[in-house]
């Protein structure tokens, strides 16, 4: 490993705090700068990661005065494409982008390709799929732990493009980023009351979230190209009483079950053993089992010596079109085949009245 440091910023220092918290933890990297539109929560950010990193609320001098290796955007979805963009036209490095991807397919194709362009390493925050209860997951049903799969389900709160992006990142990589082949949806969006602010509110629904709107609860099946199924259910549709994250693999000897967030044990396995359910030993790499400074400790890896990362953009792409699939075929009624035609977010196109495929 090189003895220089890489530098590193952070745009929008709420969510980002995390983020900022684990690069300042890092011997690879130096926390240069903090960005935000309000000074205050970039000097509080400041002052949680050791009061040396530049403060900004303008993201294009930040850029050209601090000239940073890597960017780090933790900024409301519908920011995202603008500022990865900026960022690799300027010269960046890499780029860690918060997930979603962005709202829709013609943003995050544009993405790659002005990264791609500029020789910009660009990586999407779905780290779930580097934690030590989906990466034993993925090694047990490889192993046949519980015979043939057959069906993964998931479960969660939270609309399908916000929250359902980490189920749909999950499950693909149990397969291990097994192909789509088609998505059938339906999802219902209540009314929203009039004059309800532009952001997102758990006791009221407000209709929009992070910039972008957002539906009431969808369910979601799919099909893989080997043939395995895979459903979800997000939202006020999910499951009444499951955690966050509730994610389930059935074979035909045995299941494996993560219930979500807080439970304890993190991953049960039900098989021939008498007994039901039990706790699962959990593995992963070192690098990879402690969150966010395990995917930017990767990140310094990959720069540094061409390695792929795991939450790479050629990836993301996939759970991006399975997420704006889904959104299509709950606006057509039918099932959608992949790959997806429709660069526009479905769900804006249901809004403005479109009823016709484009």
């Amino acid at each position: 490993m090189s003895e220089a440091k890489l530098r590193a910023v952070v745009i929008g220092c709420r969510m980002g705090l995390n983020h900022a918290k684990a690069v300042a933890s890092l011997s690879e990297f130096e926390l240069a700068g903090l960005c935000d539109l309000n000074a205050e929560t970039a000097r509080d950010a400041a002052a949680q990661t050791g009061g040396s990193a530049a403060i900004y609320t303008d993201f294009t001098l930040m850029l050209q005065e601090l000239q940073p290796d890597v960017v780090i955007i933790a900024t409301p979805t519908g920011s995202h494409a603008r500022l990865t963009i900026m960022a690799a036209e300027a010269g960046v490095k890499a780029v860690y982008c918060e997930k979603p991807m962005a709202v829709n397919m013609g943003d995050s194709r544009k993405m790659m390709e002005v990264c791609e362009a500029n020789d910009t390493l660009l990586i999407i925050g779905h780290q779930r799929r580097m934690s030590a209860p989906f990466m034993t997951m993925r090694r047990l049903i490889q192993e046949g732990a519980i015979g043939k799969p057959r069906l993964l389900r998931a479960t969660c709160a939270g609309d399908f493009l916000s929250d359902g992006t980490h189920s749909v990142d999950i499950l693909l990589s149990l397969t291990g980023d097994e192909k789509v082949k088609w998505v059938l949806a339906s999802m219902f969006r209540q009314d929203v009351e009039p004059g309800l602010p532009d952001q997102y509110d758990y006791a009221i629904f407000t209709g929009r979230r992070y910039g972008h709107a957002v539906e009431s609860g969808m369910m979601v099946t799919l099909e893989f190209e080997n043939g395995l199924r895979a459903e979800f259910l997000t939202g006020d549709a999910r499951l009444p009483g499951s955690d966050y994250q509730d994610i389930e693999a059935i074979g035909d000897q045995g299941r494996l079950w993560r219930a979500g967030d807080s439970a304890n044990p993190q991953l049960q396995i039900q098989d021939a053993q008498a007994g039901g359910f039990r706790a699962a030993e959990l593995d992963a790499p070192d690098d990879f089992n402690d969150g966010l400074p395990g995917v930017f400790r990767q990140l310094a890896i990959s720069m540094q010596t061409g390695a792929p990362h795991p939450l790479a953009a050629s990836t993301a792409i996939n759970v991006m079109e399975v997420v704006m699939a889904a959104y299509e075929s709950a606006r057509l009624g039918r099932r959608i085949e992949l790959p997806l035609n429709q660069d526009r977010f479905p769900l804006e196109i249901m809004l403005e009245g479109a009823v016709t495929a484009p």
